[in-house]
């Protein structure tokens, strides 16, 4: 190559360098731009990583706290779910005992009960009107505002007394009528629990004061409350007498008392402690105290033929004046009953109760009310014995008759001031129709007689006599309800 050519090559590629470098220039303008972005976006990267690193941390407290928060809950439920399972127990427990307990719901099953909304106690509400006329054809059985109507044998004056010769009385009343409520509460407890509430206006005051005759609760053989005596047998007392009182010889008493009755295939025992009410006859203050419960204990039952009754009974009389040198005086008196009722022909029934005692006088249904009198500071029991028998005869299912005996005989000790009453009977006998249902229209037909230990002077009159009788006749309507 020739020296010329050789230069214009070189000069050639000098220009061709030299066009070039310019362009590398501004390419590594833009490259150290980018690596200063790419630095910028590396540190706001790395600045992003950190905030995100501390949300992580956040994040991670946050799972860990639910995670705490998740075990305890968990430790609630488990304990929540091991009551849970305790009260379902308790639950099938109580739902066991209570589908073996009866169901406690009122009970409307026995006539004229209704059930009292929102309880389990059912309610009857009943009684009788009575209207009673009164006519002693015979002398008097009776004058004070109360046995002007029913009868009151010990009463009876003695022959030719100014007494005895009164005669014709009549009297009415409707005194004998009777109001009554009761309930029947269905309990787990002591099953059946009935109530009663009755009272009349056979007040023995003036007046048509409503009295109190029965108020007591029983279920689950107790009974608490005011009803007849454990000491008496309705069954065995007597048959249907129009004579409010009745007859002699049987007893009839009401009162306060706490009362256990053990049931059983052979028969009741029942077994009370009743209001005591000392009955001693004084002629001068009355120093009775009450220091002890009567105590009584009675055997019925009730087998095909009929029922039979036997009672007994223990009281403590007690007598203290609190005056120095006059000792208290105290005396344990008794008294035994025994009663059957027998059915006979059809509707047919005989009634027999016999008693006796030296503490019986105040259980009485006929007599002084006395038990014992105070002689000399000293307590003497009044003896006592006697007894009722009657007979019911149905003549139609409309039409019936009662016939009853009654005899009555007190020892009473010398001494007192008592009238000596030694012998007291009755007869009382009648004729009942029921024309309707819950109405009876009767008639009866009374006699009674006593006799005095000793004759008895009359003033009035100036005669003397140990012995009296009176009659009465007696008719009745009464409807029940």
């Amino acid at each position: 190559m020739t020296p010329v050519r050789m230069l214009s090559v070189f000069a050639l590629g000098v220009g061709a360098s030299l066009s070039f470098v310019p362009a590398h220039a501004d390419e590594v303008s833009d490259l150290k731009a980018m690596v200063k972005e790419l630095r910028s976006q590396v540190v706001e990267e790395r600045s992003q990583i950190k905030e995100l690193k501390a949300q992580i941390n956040d994040l991670c407290a946050q799972v860990n706290d639910q995670k705490t928060q998740v075990s305890a809950q968990g430790a609630r439920v488990q304990t929540q779910d091991s009551v849970l399972q305790k009260v379902e127990a308790q639950q099938q427990v109580l739902e066991q005992k209570q589908a073996a307990a009866p169901v406690v719901a009122a009970d409307t099953s026995k006539p004229g009960y209704f059930a009292i909304p929102g309880t389990n106690t059912s309610l009857k509400i009943g009684g009788y009107v009575k209207l009673d006329i009164v006519d002693d054809v015979s002398s008097n059985i009776g004058t004070s505002a109360f046995t002007k109507t029913a009868t009151d044998f010990a009463s009876i004056p003695l022959d030719h007394s100014q007494a005895a010769n009164r005669s014709g009385q009549m009297n009415f009343t409707a005194q004998e009528s009777r109001l009554n409520v009761n309930t029947v509460t269905r309990s787990e407890a002591l099953g059946e629990v009935k109530t009663v509430i009755e009272g009349d206006f056979y007040n023995t005051g003036s007046g048509n004061l409503f009295r109190l005759r029965h108020a007591y609760a029983s279920g689950g053989g107790w009974l608490a409350g005011q009803t007849w005596s454990t000491f008496a047998d309705l069954e065995s007392a007597g048959t249907e007498i129009l004579d409010f009182n009745g007859p002699v010889g049987f007893i009839e008493s009401r009162q306060p008392q706490l009362r256990y009755t053990a049931r059983s295939s052979y028969g009741d025992v029942a077994l009370a402690v009743e209001s005591p009410s000392g009955d001693i006859s004084t002629s001068t203050t009355d120093y009775h105290i009450d220091k002890a419960p009567d105590v009584i204990v009675r055997y019925t039952a009730d087998p095909s033929w009929g029922h039979v009754a036997l009672a007994g009974l223990g009281r403590y009389l007690a007598s203290n004046s609190g005056l120095p040198g006059k000792p208290h005086q105290d005396q344990m008196v008794y008294g035994v009953m025994a009663g059957f009722m027998l059915k006979t022909f059809g509707k047919d029934t005989l009634t027999f109760q016999t008693v006796e005692g030296n503490g019986v006088g105040r259980y009485l249904s006929q007599g002084q009310g006395i038990s014992a009198v105070l002689v000399n500071n000293t307590i003497k029991p009044i003896n006592v014995w006697g007894g009722t028998i009657g007979y019911t005869h149905f003549w139609t299912d409309a039409l019936r008759s009662n016939v009853a005996y009654g005899y009555g005989h007190f020892g009473t000790p010398a001494g007192s001031n008592l009238r000596p009453l030694k012998d007291m009977s009755s007869v009382h006998t009648n004729l009942i129709w029921s024309p309707w249902a819950s109405t009876d229209v009767g008639l009866e037909y009374i006699y009674g007689h006593i006799e005095t230990s000793t004759a008895q002077t009359d003033t009035a009159t100036g005669t003397s006599a140990s012995q009296g009788s009176a009659s009465r006749v007696e008719g009745s309507v009464k409807y029940s309800f």
